[in-house]
């Protein structure tokens, strides 16, 4: 059968993985790059990084301390850590610290000590951005307005303007002595200056917001290589010094990890009939491979082949602006990682992953103009307050993922299929696949999701790997179906334990568990395809299958598992290990976590949506969760006896293979009521006891306007732009112990010609007024709590 390749009819494809023996050209170089006082070490070759001697796939997202409540710091990361980050990454914003010239100040949410302190304890490493221009939505890029009257040219060689920064610079490394990974600290690296060359920022201290712009930069590597001088200097001494790669930045040749950004979504467009059209990241690409259509548009300004393919800002969310206001489904944020990975990305960096609230200055808002005052929601996967957003769920798989086969993954070169680099965006008609493997060894990476087009599902298709030994048929009978929206990771010749090797699967490797001598391995079946197991007779002493089908050929032993809590598939290899493996739904998949508790590792399935976590002595699990009082929970393997805590923890037997739990609180109640004095203003009164036997409250207010700010004691203390989203405000941080609260919402309307309608579904919008404008509606209005629970073991 001779392949169409990628015509709009193509049902076969095929992928040869023979060539990927030779796609390194032997051992990368290596480069030590610190040595810790504990032994540990940090190493970066041409292609991944190394800890303790071993490849490595950072996981990393961004949280900015300076935007959210130091109380509630502890938790934020928590639930970061649960969700599979092994990395924070942080701006400093130099307009948060020294708003008034010379006067530093640290203190409060700015207390960069102790958060890097917070994330030693709890085992997160950080990388730090400290510009001095970072933007991140923040006034003047995050430079004081105080700059802008100084006799200096900013983003420069300017001595003048680098009189400053060297002091701003000396105060960040006062504030971080001894946290640097050489000194047994959590800082892997610091990122100097942001998109130098490539985008400036809005100077806001000017009469009109948006007219006089803070330079780009024109000094090319020079500037950056300067501000490397000058962090050794003052003692910002980093294994690794990191600068953004993208669009126009400039990369010196030295001393600098590139990395990249990738933004499917881009409301920061000035033009309000901005359409934006599809996206390349959803296409696999090798950017390691100078015969890439990413070498012949010019895409990276520096030698690539040199240094691991890293990104910083993936984005995973998208903060709206006045004009622009797109809602980032979570399939989006998922394909957007995967494709990353598939690509070659060994160096996974999102932004924003936690979302935040812009604090206000002695003298203004910190946010710029394009965007709430308040507000810097994102989209995250954590949002403004730490709820939980959908994207959340989808990343951990991924996460998952990677921290049991990062280190296969990562020293894996790319092998595209023919004919790569003709798919174009808009072709949504075609399977986009790529593999990473060696030796006949890897994973096959698929997506099927592209923004900002019209797709399908795709029926019908065969896909033939070429192996070394021979060749693979995807799947053995039928054709495979991928629902439109779909991303996934199907493992090739897999060892399960000496001998035992499963040749592909069409299901996606989640997680292991170790426990008791005896290995399990979870999967699960992506939605709407089903999952088939291919193991290599030769190895294979025995296999069973509890719920599906099985067939036994020459050389290749076939099971078609029915995904769900009862199926497990057991193979023995020849020395008479045995290997578990359970097969979920993708849906149970995104309610998994994997903890490990008491010596023991657990596989945990919520059945409300929520997070669980375990302290680092392994001895306290966390659950938190939203609605009801009541959390059922399953697990596997059977939870400890000794667990212990407030509330009722039953067991309530068994569902296929796993545990059924159920935890009751006490239901939440408290005095709470609304009124409306004016069409576009609410209160909301609630009594002091509103917080008892919950973990926060959640103002959940669906409304259709242009614009909501809340108010408490007449200062403004939340803002959201209108979208077919509800506004969310977490309202434990405005509670005072023994204290009504007291919080005033006021809405304005859309006009009925605002170019940004077209956000809104069209069913919601009421029937214009005789101003023009469509008056605000507000639908519903509800509190949400959210419980949190500590069971503890007891020897």
């Amino acid at each position: 059968m001779q392949p169409h390749l990628y015509a709009d009819d193509r049902s076969y494809y095929r992928l040869d993985l023979r060539a990927a023996e030779t796609a390194t050209g032997g051992l990368p170089e290596l480069r030590l790059l610190a040595r810790s006082p504990q032994g540990e070490t940090l190493a970066l070759t041409r292609h991944y990084l190394l800890r303790n001697g071993q490849p490595w796939i950072p996981v990393m997202g961004e949280f900015h301390p300076s935007r959210y409540p130091r109380r509630y710091w502890r938790e934020a990361l928590q639930k970061m850590r649960a969700g599979g980050l092994t990395l924070v990454s942080i701006y400093v914003f130099w307009i948060h610290v020294e708003e008034e010239e010379g006067r530093f100040d640290w203190s409060d949410n700015r207390d960069l000590r102790a958060f890097v302190q917070l994330c030693s304890e709890m085992g997160l490493e950080i990388l730090l951005r400290v510009g001095p221009f970072v933007h991140g939505e923040c006034r003047n890029g995050g430079l004081p307005d105080w700059l802008y009257g100084r006799a200096v040219a900013v983003r420069s060689n300017d001595e003048r303007y680098l009189f400053y920064v060297r002091r701003y610079f000396a105060e960040i490394a006062r504030q971080v002595r001894g946290f640097f990974f050489q000194e047994g600290g959590p800082i892997l690296g610091v990122q100097l200056e942001n998109e130098y060359m490539h985008a400036g920022a809005p100077w806001e201290p000017t009469f009109r917001p948006g007219s006089e712009w803070v330079p780009r930069g024109s000094d090319g590597t020079a500037h950056l290589e300067r501000l490397l001088a000058l962090a050794r200097e003052v003692g910002l001494a980093a294994p690794l010094y990191t600068c953004t790669a993208w669009g126009g930045a400039a990369v010196p040749a030295e001393d600098f990890l590139p990395m990249h950004a990738a933004y499917p979504f881009t409301p920061w467009e000035p033009d309000p009939a901005f359409e934006p059209s599809p996206s390349r990241e959803f296409l696999f690409r090798s950017p390691q491979q100078p015969e890439s259509d990413w070498w012949r548009a010019g895409a990276f300004r520096y030698p690539i082949e040199r240094y691991p393919y890293a990104y910083c800002e993936l984005g995973a969310g998208i903060q709206m602006t006045y004009l622009h206001r797109p809602q980032v489904p979570p399939e989006c944020t998922q394909a957007l990682a995967l494709v990353a990975l598939g690509s070659g990305c060994n160096w996974l960096g999102y932004y924003m992953y936690h979302g935040g609230s812009n604090p206000v200055g002695h003298h203004s808002f910190f946010n710029e103009f394009t965007v709430p005052r308040l507000s810097y929601d994102f989209q995250a996967p954590l949002g403004e307050y730490g709820q939980i957003h959908s994207s959340y769920h989808h990343l951990r798989l991924l996460h998952l993922f990677l921290e049991e086969f990062g280190s296969r993954l990562a020293p894996l070169p790319v092998v595209l299929p023919p004919g790569a680099a003709v798919v174009q965006p808009q072709m949504t008609g075609v399977l986009r696949y790529a593999a990473r493997a060696q030796q006949g060894q890897g994973f096959l990476f698929v997506n099927t999701y592209q923004d900002h087009a019209e797709g399908r599902d795709l029926e019908g298709i065969t896909l033939e790997v070429l192996l070394p030994e021979g060749r693979l048929r995807l799947p053995r009978e039928g054709d495979l179906r991928l629902r439109w929206g779909v991303s996934a990771i199907f493992p090739i010749g897999l060892e399960l334990a000496n001998g035992l090797h499963l040749r592909y699967a069409t299901a996606q490797p989640l997680t292991v568990l170790r426990a008791g001598g005896r290995t399990t391995l979870a999967f699960f079946a992506p939605e709407g395809l089903e999952a088939e197991f291919a193991f290599a007779r030769e190895g294979c002493q025995a296999l069973a299958l509890s719920e599906g089908r099985m067939l036994e050929e020459r050389e290749t032993l076939y099971a078609w598992p029915q995904p769900g809590l009862g199926t497990r598939l057991e193979a023995t290899s020849l020395s008479g290990e045995a290997v578990e493996l359970l097969v979920l739904s993708q849906d149970q998949a995104l309610r998994c976590w994997k903890v490990k508790l008491a010596g023991g590792e657990y596989l945990l399935l919520a059945e409300s949506e929520g997070a669980a976590w375990v302290d680092a002595d392994e001895e306290r699990l966390t659950l938190c969760w939203q609605g009801q009082p009541q959390l059922d929970l399953l697990c596997y393997p059977r939870l400890p006896a000794t667990l212990e805590g407030p509330g009722l923890l039953e067991e309530c037997g068994q569902q296929g293979l796993f545990w059924r739990y159920r935890l009751q609180c006490t239901p939440w109640q408290a005095r709470w009521s609304l009124e409306q004095p004016e069409p576009q203003v609410v209160r909301l009164r609630l009594a002091a006891e509103a917080l008892e036997g919950v973990q926060d409250l959640f103002l959940h207010v669906d409304c259709v306007a242009d614009v909501g700010q809340a108010f408490l004691e007449g200062q403004l203390v939340a803002d959201y732009f209108g979208s077919d989203q509800p506004w969310v405000i977490g309202l434990k941080r405005f509670l005072q112990p023994g204290q009504e609260l007291e919080l005033i919402l006021r809405f304005t309307p859309l006009r009925a010609d605002a170019p940004v309608l077209r956000y809104f579904s069209r069913e919601r919008l009421p029937a214009p007024a005789s101003d023009g404008t469509l008056p605000v509606t507000l639908r519903a209005i509800r509190l949400v709590p959210e419980y949190s629970v500590q069971l503890e073991h007891h020897r």
